[in-house]
């Protein structure tokens, strides 16, 4: 028996290490896996050589610029309206006569933006750090333009590899749509590509902005500090790991539900839109910052500043710019902010009134008016018909209905502040 139980631990231990060395084996990286049957590599290179990528089409331009700090590289995004042509005149680029119902409506106005790109950036740079192809058609030449889409293309792919620029013209989908023709602008060579990276950048800000927070997730930290108003709180991860809770450090076995609530609120703010820089004036109110044993995660900041439409923006170690947020949302956190941190000191800034700064004026009810009946009516002296005393069944005069109370404006409330 003993000699059969140290067989299989051996069979056990070789299993493993056969299962440990496959797996090392595997490429770390999407371009290092061999190329499948009929793929061609256009080029080869890193993440990291990727310097920029543009696509441009006849809306807009969308750039993508590599950035690094000591948290990796992240991508400054810019989306640029690009002027008509010169062909297209003042009704071109499919206006919409009226006399021309089939016509497609002209699109909306392409507007200058400036955004922050991780997620999606680094997904695109694996992908385009060495481009493949599904196949080649070898060289097209212009009279088969047409055929592939690249009559009417859908734009430039340019992407810049180890200071070198490549360059494809991108035509039609293909017949299952997943993927695109395109064609080398110097080698006229035509290809199939991946279609999800002309789609990415074809959709600009909207798709490309980062809108997480953080890269890690929520649960990774095990301690957060909170600072506001001259006041500091340090709460722990504590519990068992079916039940987890954030904990005063101080009283690290009891649950602090106001805090753990608090921080939930603060996970859902998102970035509305960027800021190319730091605006004049702008004073930070919130910090929090997130740690895990010895390591700093990342941390917070919320601002504020004199702006009517967006007053409160963001920054963190992952969008990297500053970005506004939802107004009502940072106000409920500075609101619920004081029951965190007791006798902080936090600015008092006038809050977002309904209807320009005015409360709102409920319209005076009217009186009811008894139904006239046809023909027995009195002529006014003016001419208007003057409506009989309404009767109650028995044929006395019914009791006057009281219209109620009346409510009329007060002016302007003050504006209310946290």
């Amino acid at each position: 028996m003993k000699e059969l139980k140290r067989t299989w631990i051996h069979a056990a231990l070789l299993a493993l290490a056969a299962i440990v060395a496959y797996v090392q084996a595997q490429p770390k990286d999407v371009n290092d896996k061999p190329l499948q049957p009929g793929e061609i590599e256009l080029w080869k290179a890193k993440p990291d050589d990727v310097a920029k990528i543009v696509f441009e089409d006849d809306q807009k331009k969308v750039v993508l610029e590599k950035k690094s700090d000591k948290g990796g590289a992240w991508y400054v995004g810019k989306v640029e309206p690009v002027p008509p042509k010169k062909d297209e005149g003042a009704g071109g680029g499919g206006g919409g006569h009226a006399d021309n119902p089939h016509e497609l409506p002209k699109p909306p106005p392409v507007e200058a933006t400036t955004f922050a790109s991780v997620t999606v950036a680094k997904e695109l740079v694996k992908t385009l750090a060495s481009l493949r192809a599904k196949r080649s058609f070898g060289q097209v030449g212009d009279d088969r333009m047409k055929e592939f889409g690249f009559d009417k293309p859908e734009g430039t792919l340019r992407v810049t590899v180890g200071g070198v620029e490549h360059a494809l013209v991108i035509g039609a989908p293909t017949a299952g749509a997943a993927t695109r023709y395109a064609r080398d602008v110097d080698s006229k060579v035509v290809y199939v590509i991946d279609g999800s990276v002309v789609s990415d950048l074809k959709a600009g800000a909207p798709r490309l902005s980062e809108r997480n927070q953080h890269e890690w997730k929520w649960n990774e930290p095990d301690a957060v500090t909170i600072s506001g108003g001259g006041k500091s709180k340090r709460v722990v991860h504590a519990g068992t790991e079916g039940h987890r809770f954030w904990a005063d450090a101080n009283s690290a076995d009891q649950n602090d539900e106001t805090s753990g609530n608090w921080l939930m609120k603060v996970e859902r703010l998102r970035p509305n839109t960027f800021l190319e820089s730091m605006p004049d004036g702008a004073t930070r109110v919130l910090r929090v910052e997130y740690r895990s044993g010895s390591e700093e995660k990342g941390f917070l900041e919320l601002y504020h500043r004199d702006d009517k439409k967006e007053p409160y923006f963001i920054v963190t170690e992952e969008l990297r710019m500053p970005a506004t947020v939802t107004r009502q949302n940072a106000e409920q956190i500075l609101d619920d902010l004081a029951t965190v941190l007791p006798g902080a000191e936090l600015p008092k800034y006038a809050k977002e009134e309904p209807d320009g700064g005015h409360p709102p004026i409920m319209p005076e009810p009217e009186a009811p008016v008894a139904p006239v009946a046809s023909g027995s009516a009195s002529a006014a002296p003016g001419g208007s018909a003057k409506p009989p005393a309404s009767a109650a069944p028995s044929g006395k005069p019914a009791a006057p209905k009281s219209p109620g109370p009346l409510v009329t404006p007060k002016g302007k409330a003050p504006a209310p502040e946290y």
